[in-house]
């Protein structure tokens, strides 16, 4: 504590002691309708994510031709120029003062130039060579990622001001994901139905570079209605939020680095940041090897990929699930649970593989096998996200009660930097080692690599890369951050499960 104490006498001599007020108080529970609109936001980032994870790499390095350890290097360095902005823009919404709150603002005008700027990576200058376009890949990468990251952090962070109950907190959560699986569903299929179907010139039709623009004007498109559906949708729950009483401190780097640092004082947060940084770093890795497994490991067209639409009813289970096992069980526990199963079903599906136990590519019950296996592993990676989602809006209010700040944009930034930086660290390693150490050639054509080449890549994503989840799921063991916990959190802060009946003011 008394560390605790020699960091907010720092801040409070720069000035950030604020005092934050309602202008009402919520009469009762979130409105379904504001929880389906925040999840609008969630939609948006589910099409940044499709786009990043599944096409950039591939489109960049198989159909333009550039290194696989180029792009890599540009998507890596635009995740650590965009890491490094999320405390910063944390740390501004969390001070913002206007009459349309403090985090909607920089939702609306992210909005436009996030979707211009990813439909623009699908039109590369392809006339122009290799450095010019790697340029292009460059600035539009990192343009993209900044405009997210203005609309995401104060989007993400708005979601854990709604509510301070424990069970209606994880229900916020669970309509973002809701919202965003059954729209990212819908996208899914269009995609590879509408956008890149199978042609005898191109079987597999996730090689066909002529529809890629087209992907990139639709995309960009979506993002930038459902980004300002949800900011515009959310609008009116700007009177239910916490916002500064006076005019703030003017914004400096000093405050928002004492801010950040202040946050990770907190034990259980600080344990959390650091499973994300793990996490993030070996999804990075596996993120850049999954296209790759299923256009050449697989064996499947862009015909069989459309069945994985139906991993959306491992979502959907979640959603189903949550309510019921946050009855009984802790948030960190299923945390736990969850995740460590997640890791030991990512190992067998190729061990399965090398083991000889699996169909041949191409068979229908290999298939079968690959899609079932997606929707189990959906159900465990959403509600382990749900649970993240739910855990650092009970954090908040630990961190209010010892320090009494309330941080929910600096919490969620540290929490998208740690995802972000790692990542970025990731998707570095794994174009690396697709020119390295698995030597993958470039611009293959389908069914062409050789079976030693595919047995490094099987290999890096389906044994080593998964094994190394043990070491987040050590960590989950070390946190506290229980339903008696917040249940006594709250009631020394003068709180009960709903705010409706408090006093509005908080001074931090």
């Amino acid at each position: 504590m008394h560390s605790i104490k020699a960091v907010l006498e720092q801040l409070g001599k720069s000035g950030l002691e604020v005092e934050y007020t309602r202008e009402r108080a919520r009469p009762g529970k979130v409105p379904v309708l504001t929880k389906v609109y925040q999840g609008f936001g969630g939609l948006a980032n589910s099409h940044k994510d499709f786009a990043f994870g599944t096409f950039l790499l591939l489109y960049y390095s198989q159909i333009q031709g550039l290194p696989a350890s180029w792009v890599s290097a540009v998507i890596a360095v635009s995740l650590v120029i965009d890491a490094v902005s999320d405390p910063v823009i944390g740390s501004v919404s969390d001070n913002f003062k206007s009459r349309w709150g403090r985090r909607h603002p920089f939702m609306i005008f992210a909005a436009v130039p996030f979707g211009l700027c990813l439909g623009a990576l699908f039109f590369p200058p392809t006339e122009m060579g290799d450095g010019i376009m790697l340029a292009w890949l460059a600035f539009f990468t990192i343009a993209t990622r900044l405009a997210y990251t203005f609309y995401f952090v104060p989007w993400n962070a708005v979601a854990a001001e709604f509510s301070e109950d424990y069970v209606e907190r994880t229900s916020i959560i669970t309509y973002r994901y809701l919202v965003g699986w059954i729209g990212g569903v819908i996208f899914f299929i269009f995609t590879f139905q509408v956008l890149f179907p199978n042609t005898e010139e191109f079987p597999a039709g996730q090689l066909n570079p002529m529809h890629y623009p087209t992907f990139g004007l639709i995309a960009g498109g979506l993002i930038i209605a459902w980004s300002l559906l949800s900011a515009l949708g959310t609008l009116r729950e700007v009177p239910y939020l916490l916002q500064p009483v006076k005019e703030t401190p003017t914004f400096s780097f000093k405050r928002s680095i004492s801010e950040v640092l202040l946050a990770l004082k907190s034990r259980n947060f600080r344990l959390l940041f650091v499973i994300f940084l793990m996490f993030s770093g070996l999804a990075g890795v596996g993120g850049v090897f999954d296209i790759y497994m299923n256009t050449y490991f697989w064996g499947l067209t862009s015909t069989e990929l459309q069945y994985f639409v139906l991993s959306g009813f491992g979502a959907l289970a979640s959603f189903a699930s949550v309510p019921f096992l946050q009855k009984t069980v802790d948030k960190h526990t299923l945390l736990l649970t969850f995740l460590s199963a997640f890791m030991t079903l990512a190992i067998l599906k190729v061990c399965l593989r090398f083991w000889g136990i699996l169909p041949e590519n191409g068979e229908t019950m290999l298939l079968v096998f690959l899609v079932c296996h997606g929707i189990v592993m959906t159900y465990l990676l959403t509600t382990c996200g749900i649970m993240v989602g739910s855990l650092i809006a009970d954090l908040v209010d630990e961190q209010e009660l010892e320090t009494g700040l309330r941080q929910e944009g600096v919490f969620a930034s540290a929490i998208s930097f740690a995802s972000k930086a790692t990542s970025s660290v990731g998707i570095l390693i794994g174009g690396i080692l697709l020119d390295t150490v698995i030597a993958f050639p470039r611009q293959a054509e389908f069914g062409s690599v050789d079976d030693d080449t595919l047995f490094l890549l099987a290999l890096n994503d389906g044994v080593i890369i998964p094994a190394l989840f043990f070491i987040p799921i050590f960590l989950i063991t070390r946190m506290n951050v229980s339903r008696a916990r917040l249940a006594e959190i709250q009631a020394a802060l003068g709180r009960g499960d709903n705010d409706s009946s408090k006093p509005d003011a908080v001074t931090q």
